[in-house]
């Protein structure tokens, strides 16, 4: 079953900026892992330290494999320092193709 992977983030106010180059380094090696069709970083026109990070993958699986791997990799643990609040994850079931 494809799923699709939506997380909020609200940075540090003074993190804004760490955050967008983050995302710009890593999400490369998302779409690269195994089960990721897309990865896109957005952020708030009126809030500029809000973010939503829209992913879809082949299956729940491969989302819980890459997440096991950015654990490893100490990546999840640098967003972490950086946000305001905790990470908002919903992942949603796909139903349509359009």
């Amino acid at each position: 079953m494809k799923i699709m992977v939506k997380i909020e983030l609200v940075a540090q106010p003074e993190n804004t900026e760490e955050v967008y180059l983050f995302f710009k380094r890593i999400l490369p090696g998302t779409r690269n892992y195994e089960g990721c069709e897309s990865a896109k970083i957005s952020r708030s026109t009126m809030e500029p330290y809000k973010y939503v990070l829209i992913e879809h993958w082949e299956s729940s699986q491969h989302y819980l494999d890459y997440g096991e791997w950015r654990n490893r990799t100490g990546d999840f643990k640098v967003l972490r320092s950086m946000l305001f609040t905790e990470i908002d994850l919903q992942i949603l079931e796909v139903l349509t193709d359009a």
